[in-house]
């Protein structure tokens, strides 16, 4: 299988290792750096910023899982391959649970090396295909989200919502972020009737969360459900989100300062500068969201200029 020159550093203090490592990958088409040893293999991951790293790595030394740590502390998408004599499958599960992608027993074969190298290359390539859609195969879609009050779990909410949504929006922090402003509304002001004074002063005092769980907790308020209606047709995107609270003056949202805050006047400001429409139904607790894709421009053939 092609590599397309990944990259890789070897972090490895014996030198016949290392070099076995070096001149055995490179033959196999990756371009591989090499580190000395702990002392300065974070130092060469961040100036190299590889697609794979081999790390040796010791339970006799405290050294080499701090430089696991810190790696993938400081990429979390680091692709680490451990590397030991150490026999001992518990200490292969803590390189693991550290972040290590793999765990390989030394003396090391170049045949383990390209063999690991090549699964981790197969499941980042499969986890790419199950988190990008082929939005091309979806015509049309229809679905229903219901969830509670725990605002933690929006991202998760959005990322359902908008999943094939590339096929007529194709600024998707955009969309997320002027429909999570909704979303956040409807939590806040419908199912918890937390009113725009009590979220200011709680935000003044930094007590805001407290005020959340506080509403959360409370009966009268812990039952409820947001609904999020979503349909794709065409070139529209359709979001439909009804909460169940009392209900609110919804002309009053969008009157206020447009300089205030995220997650009060400015965050529905954008979203109803993003949206086609914004229509509030009802007693306020129902709110429709309507995205056109703006149409694509007239090209002329160049027979019709000329005949200009």
């Amino acid at each position: 299988m092609k590599n397309n020159r990944q990259s890789i550093l070897a972090i490895e203090e014996d030198v016949k290792t290392r070099e076995f490592i070096n001149q055995g990958l490179s033959t196999h088409g990756y371009t591989v750096y090499s580190a000395l040893g702990a002392s300065d293999g974070l130092k060469s991951f961040l100036t190299i910023k590889p697609e794979f790293v081999i790390l040796s790595v010791s339970p006799l030394s405290q050294g080499c899982m701090t430089i696991l740590r810190d790696i993938c502390e400081a990429d979390p998408q680091a692709q680490v391959i451990t590397i030991s004599s150490c026999t001992d499958d518990t200490y292969a599960m803590e390189c693991i649970r550290h972040g290590a992608a793999d765990y390989l027993k030394k003396p090391i074969r170049l045949k383990d090396l390209t063999q690991s190298i090549e699964r981790i290359n197969n499941r980042r390539r499969m986890l790419k295909i199950v988190s990008e859609p082929d939005v091309e195969c979806v015509q049309t879609e229809d679905k229903i989200l219901v969830f509670d009050n725990d605002i933690r779990n929006l991202p998760y909410i959005l990322n359902q919502a908008v999943y094939n949504a590339r096929k007529v929006c194709k600024d998707l922090n955009m969309l997320k972020t002027a429909l999570g402003e909704i979303l956040i509304n409807a939590i806040e002001h419908g199912n918890l009737g937390i009113t725009r004074e009590e979220k200011a002063q709680a935000v003044a005092e930094d007590r805001y969360e407290d005020l959340l769980k506080e509403k959360m907790s409370d009966p009268r308020y812990a039952q409820r459900k947001v609904t999020l209606k979503v349909h794709m047709s065409g070139n529209e995107l359709k979001y439909t989100v009804i909460d169940q609270g009392d209900g609110f003056d919804s002309r009053s949202i969008f009157e206020s300062d447009s300089h205030l805050r995220m997650g009060s006047g400015l965050g529905l400001f954008i979203a109803r500068n993003f949206f086609t429409s914004v229509i509030y139904q009802g007693k306020g607790n129902q709110v429709v969201l309507v995205y056109r894709a703006p149409a694509e421009p007239r090209v002329e053939d160049s027979d019709a200029r000329n005949a200009r």
